[in-house]
Formats: structure tokens, sequence, C-alpha cells
């Protein structure tokens, strides 16, 4: 029932278009209608899955990853996620394959138990703005001290390249890095 409805009886009230009363309830209204946008716009930003640029970047802080706006969208959410899926206790590799992934890279491990070493083979750099040398100072804080760590980032050789069949030209022309190429970008 409308508040017109139970108002108009009593008949203390002018509820015509237009009237104070009118104008005030079409200002509740507005207000109502701003706060229920508010409302819906923080609990978007509430979730990483949901969130827009402004509320990520709240979640990117919140995890200790900075402002990278030329990172799309899709990326930026699966570094938080990873950094966020990263427990006190995940000592056990798919536990070091998250910390490796919470750090911005695609990796598989190779553990060798009676040789205490640890083989990481990185396929890919999920933030392309990230060098290899700053993955790999993070990851050294967060993988077992105890463990030889082995880092495998592949090859690169000029005679690669040149099997490839194609000019310098289309090579350059991918637009790709070094550190890209040698992570298997150019196959």
């Amino acid at each position: 029932m409308s508040l017109y409805t139970k108002l108009e009886p009593l008949k203390l009230y002018a509820l015509r278009q237009n009237s104070l009363v009118d104008c005030e309830l079409k200002t509740y209204e507005t207000e109502l209608l701003h706060a229920q946008k508010k409302l819906k716009e923080l609990l978007a930003a509430a979730f990483v899955q949901t969130a827009d640029a402004a509320g990520l970047l709240r979640h990117e802080r919140l995890v200790g990853l900075g402002d990278r706006p030329e990172i799309d969208l899709e990326t930026r959410r699966e570094l938080v996620l990873y950094r966020r899926s990263v427990a006190p206790f995940d000592f056990n590799l798919n536990g070091l394959v998250n910390s490796i992934l919470a750090v911005g890279m695609q990796a598989e491990l190779i553990e060798d138990c009676a040789g205490e070493k640890l083989t990481v083979i990185s396929r890919r750099l999920l933030d392309r703005f990230l060098d290899l040398d700053s993955v790999k100072q993070s990851l050294f804080t967060m993988l077992p001290a105890h463990l030889e760590i082995i880092f495998d980032v592949g090859h690169m050789a000029w005679d690669m390249l040149d099997a490839k069949d194609c000019a310098w030209d289309d090579l350059d022309g991918l637009g790709r890095t070094w550190e890209e190429f040698d992570l298997g970008a150019a196959e």
C-alpha cells in the first residue's frame, strides 16, 4: 500500500502533484535511490571478482601489490586471488605452487628430496611488467630456505631464433621483450 493511500484519508496534507509533501517524497526517493546505488557499488567492491578498477586497487594494496592500471583487470584479479590464497602452513608442493603464483609466475616444481633441491620451471609471468629478478627475490622470501632453489627459465639462442624461419622484423613486430622470448613466447 502506498504512502499516498495511507495519508489521503487523514486530509491533513495536500497530496496533489507538486505539493510540498509530493516534493519531499520525491527528494526521499532520490536520496534512497542514490544510497541504494552506493550500496551496490560497495558490495561489488567488497569482492575481488566483482570489484571495478578502484575497488581492485584497494585489494591490491591490501596484499602488497602496487598500482598498475596498465595491466588488464582479469590479470590483476588473478594476482590478488593468488596472493590471498597463500596460507601460513602451505609448505607442501601445492602450497609452493600457489606461493609462486602469488608473486606473479606460473611455474612447475620438481622436488629432489634426496638432493635437497627444488627446481622451479618458469612457464610465464602473469604480469608482463614484472621482471624475472624481482620475482626471484620475492620467491626467495617464500620458498624453503633449507633447499637449494634452481630456476629454469628456458634458454634462447640465436640458432633457435634463426630456425624459426622468419625475419628479424617479424620477431620485432611481435612487441615482446627478451624475457618473454626466453620464457617460450617465441614458439
